[in-house]
């Protein structure tokens, strides 16, 4: 049986929402940091966001009954359980630049940061990734993403 989620067109969509959700996440918390505190801003943001997780888990799992507790403990390493903190770091960062710097400079140093990282993570497979060589072609897309922030931070 296949899922959903493994046609590449659903995929891409959704794929695009994130970015579009990501895109306007920074500004808006950003926006209530400056009337509150960039703290309260993070925070408030994890606490709503809970909600919409809290649903979808609950109708993914059955309400957590389809998930194998004892074996996800013991087979999964320590770090795979810690994933949400980076997220927490990631919407504080966000919430306290963006303001400061701008959304395009902002999440431009973000995303290329992010390819620049998930390049490594697949040269290596790290994290029980699937591993692809950093070629050429892949190291020149990243030159150009580099190239295209440095012009988008400078002008």
């Amino acid at each position: 049986m296949t899922n959903a989620l493994d046609n590449v067109g659903l995929g891409v969509v959704l794929l695009i929402i994130g970015g579009m959700c990501t895109g306007v996440q920074g500004p808006m918390n950003g926006r209530l940091a400056i009337s509150t505190s960039g703290s309260f801003s993070a925070f408030l943001s994890f606490a709503l966001g809970f909600w919409p997780l809290l649903i979808y888990f609950l109708a993914d799992t059955k309400g957590g009954k389809t998930v194998d507790w004892p074996t996800a403990a013991k087979n999964t390493p320590g770090y795979a359980w810690l994933g949400g903190v980076f997220g927490g770091i990631f919407v504080l960062i966000l919430t306290l630049v963006i303001h400061r710097r701008g959304a395009a400079i902002t999440n431009g140093i973000i995303v290329v940061t992010q390819l620049i990282i998930s390049v490594i993570i697949d040269q290596y497979g790290a994290f029980d990734t699937m591993q692809r060589d950093c070629t050429g072609l892949r190291g020149g897309g990243l030159a150009c993403m580099i190239v295209g922030i440095a012009l988008v931070t400078l002008f």
